[in-house]
């Protein structure tokens, strides 16, 4: 029988660019051959100017040079990236989509909110025990999806433009943010977070994306980014909300000494964790289970 094909999906974010690579197996699972990250900040000053710059756009396809060359060395035949929430925001996202296809040579799509919803729920159980019935929260850089479902099928999901990138760029513009600052964003967090839909009574709540691991690495004193550790962890509201007020009183220098920080991340996770304690208080969920899994999962299953 002729093996499956080995498929590359790439997941371009707003602070982030991450790649997983499989195939399935005779038996009908899916094998993982290589999970990758990298931050690129593709969304750096799009919530201000709604444009991608130059630079940005340059460190997104060093990125997949990369990634197409890895790709390409474990035999991948299909290699197709995806932007979210800075892609669909950008007035010149043609731009990027050009220069992706000329300097890396492979497709970028655009996926809209709804979707990407919908695909992060998918793929974030992967391989996790969750329950029949679970929600997906994803904080990213420039969104925030919160997607609901049971037995394998999506029932509600919505998509609102609060992340950890936006919250920073309009209200953090030095570390660690005034009185003032903190309020404004607390009250704009709020405001965007009420555009979702109400939370479901009884549903566990399954957290994805930088935010939710990179809290779960600290709150674990993890010396090293370990996915498969990490992976299924429990964070509870009052450790969320304990982590998002000492990350708030620090400046940029003192979060990156922090060893679970990835340094680049160092200037929006306290945005990030304050994302994620309000939203915590909003559902009146006691805490989430994180897992490192997401959208390009969803986008690998659905290959």
């Amino acid at each position: 029988m002729t093996p499956a094909p080995v498929r590359a999906v790439i997941d371009v974010g707003t602070n982030t660019v991450l790649m997983v690579i499989g195939r399935w197996g005779e038996d009908g699972d899916l094998e993982i051959l290589e999970d990758a990250h990298a931050i690129a900040r593709l969304g750096k000053g799009v919530d201000a100017k709604r444009r991608l710059t130059s630079a940005s756009i340059d460190r997104v396809c060093g990125v997949l040079r990369d990634y197409r060359r890895r790709a390409e060395e474990v035999g991948a035949k299909s290699i197709i990236a995806y932007g979210t929430s800075a892609v669909r925001d950008a007035a010149n996202r043609i731009d990027l989509i050009d220069q992706v296809r000329r300097q890396v040579g492979i497709e970028l799509k655009v996926v809209p909110g709804g979707e990407e919803a919908r695909l992060t729920w998918l793929g974030a159980g992967f391989r996790l025990p969750v329950p029949e019935r679970f929600a997906v929260l994803d904080i990213g850089g420039g969104s925030t999806e919160l997607a609901a479902g049971a037995a394998g099928h999506l029932l509600q999901s919505a998509s609102v433009d609060v992340g950890a990138v936006r919250v920073t760029e309009r209200y953090f513009g030095t570390l660690p943010p005034g009185l003032v600052e903190r309020k404004k964003a607390t009250a704009f967090i709020d405001d965007v977070l009420g555009q979702l839909f109400d939370y479901p009574d009884g549903l566990d709540l399954v957290g994805v994306a930088g935010t939710a691991t990179t809290l779960a690495a600290v709150d674990m004193e993890e010396e090293d980014f370990q996915a498969e550790a990490i992976n299924g962890h429990f964070l509870s509201t009052d450790r969320v909300g304990t982590l998002a007020e000492h990350l708030l009183g620090l400046d940029v220098e003192a979060i990156r000494a922090i060893p679970q920080i990835h340094s680049q991340r160092a200037d929006i996770i306290a945005a990030g964790a304050l994302i994620l304690h309000r939203a915590l208080l909003r559902f009146d969920r006691p805490g989430l289970t994180v897992s490192t899994r997401g959208i390009r999962y969803g986008l690998l299953l659905e290959s």
